[in-house]
């Protein structure tokens, strides 16, 4: 940590212009503190690495979230000198006794507040919603930039995600950021269209701004500049055919078991199944399996002169909930999953397979169920295009900006 404190209260930080030698001298007539466990730290002087204070070997300050690294160090020191350049009102570890956090950075931008954590290393997803909450509640808005170094890429648009970093997003005008800042690059970089496609991956379209080139509205408001990833969307659902089913899960077996109740190839899954709808991601589950699981159960059995509740598939699919057989992912805005309920039947309306009216559904086809794996990438690929036909479409109207799976619907 760059601040400490002494005895009587005087706050001492490293983030401030210092000759060597003024801090020998302070370190031997004087004693520091760790402003908010209290507890004694020692000034480190290194030649190579960068000047901070620390605990001692021993202790543990339970309002840290982790060892600072020479990485985390160097990161943070470089936006707070950043946002100084850039004239706001910007401090560094100030502590918060009311919720008892001390955030990397506070900022004052246009009379809010904002905490900016700047988290290298991995995190409990509990403790960051916490963290989070308690900024809330004193009417500060928590901003989680991550470590460039947790920046995993497994693809030209894939990448690796933990569970905690979904909660670290941020959801803005109906998309999902998430931002990385890397010190040795001087590197600022948000990832947009969060699309994921197993617990641990997603598609996303990654924006890259230098330190230099960077304004406080990228960090606060990221602007959406949004990429086709519907065609690698194709990809993943191709992928999903072609591959061999171990079954070793929960919803691998329970899926295997609905697919041969009706007599229904793995590979062979409904066309309507498997799509990228309105708030998916609230499932840690692959579209592929509810979404496959929703049609064969619940929809399928509905007249198709007659209309029903949408509230029958919330409740067909809570026991499968209940029972952890799909699991959840949970965002720290508390949306319920029953969102991406909703989002799927309108999507399954905008294809035509349903009709809405009046908050009541009905079934106007039957669903497609491919005889072959050249059909089943031939419907994909169909549907794949009327989808891109209505989203263009509604951007000649003006209802929608560039192309993005939240506004699309898919």
């Amino acid at each position: 940590m760059f601040n400490a404190k002494l005895a009587d209260g005087t706050v001492i930080s490293m983030a401030d212009e210092w000759h060597i030698q003024e801090l020998k001298d302070l370190r031997k007539k004087r004693d520091f503190y760790c402003p908010a466990c209290q507890s004694q730290v020692q000034l480190k002087l290194g030649t190579t690495k960068i000047w901070h204070f620390a605990h001692y070997a021993n202790q543990i300050c339970s309002f840290s979230l982790e060892r600072e690294t020479v990485y985390h160090l160097n990161g943070k020191r470089q936006i707070y000198e950043w946002a100084k350049k850039q004239n706001i009102k910007v401090a560094m570890e100030v502590y918060l006794p009311l919720i008892k956090q001390r955030p990397d950075l506070l900022l004052r931008v246009n009379h809010t507040l904002y905490a900016i954590e700047y988290q290298c290393s991995p995190i409990d997803q509990e403790l960051l919603e916490n963290r989070s909450a308690g900024y809330e509640q004193l009417g500060i808005t928590p901003i989680w930039l991550l470590g460039g170094n947790r920046l995993k890429r497994c693809g030209t648009n894939s990448f690796s995600i933990k569970s905690f970093e979904w909660s670290a997003s941020r959801l803005i005008d109906g998309q999902r950021f998430l931002q990385f800042y890397c010190p040795e690059q001087a590197s600022f970089v948000t990832l947009q269209q969060l699309t994921p496609y197993s617990p641990t991956r997603l598609l996303a379209s990654l924006q890259e701004t230098s330190l230099s080139q960077l304004c406080i509205e990228d960090i606060l408001f990221p602007k959406n500049k949004t990429i086709q990833l519907l065609s690698q969307w194709l990809i993943v659902k191709k992928h999903w055919r072609y591959q061999s089913f171990p079954f070793k899960g929960k919803a691998e077996k329970f899926l295997q078991t609905i697919l041969y109740k009706h007599c229904i190839p793995p590979s062979y899954f409904p066309i309507e199944a498997g799509w990228p709808s309105p708030h998916y991601e609230l499932f840690t589950t692959s579209p592929c399996y509810w979404q496959t699981f929703l049609l064969l159960e619940c929809i399928e059995h509905q007249s198709p002169h007659q209309f029903f509740s949408i509230q029958i598939a919330i409740s067909c699919v809570q026991s499968s909930v209940s029972s952890l057989v799909f699991g959840i992912r949970f965002m720290k805005d508390g949306r319920s999953w029953s969102e991406a309920i909703i989002g799927y039947f309108q999507f399954l309306v905008q294809i035509g397979y349903l009709t809405e009216e009046k908050g009541q559904y009905k079934r106007m086809r039957n669903m497609v169920i491919p005889t072959s794996m050249d059909d089943a990438i031939m419907y994909d690929q169909t549907l794949y295009y009327q989808e891109l036909m209505t989203m263009m479409n509604k951007r000649n109207r003006g209802n929608i900006k560039g192309i993005s799976v939240e506004e699309s619907n898919i």
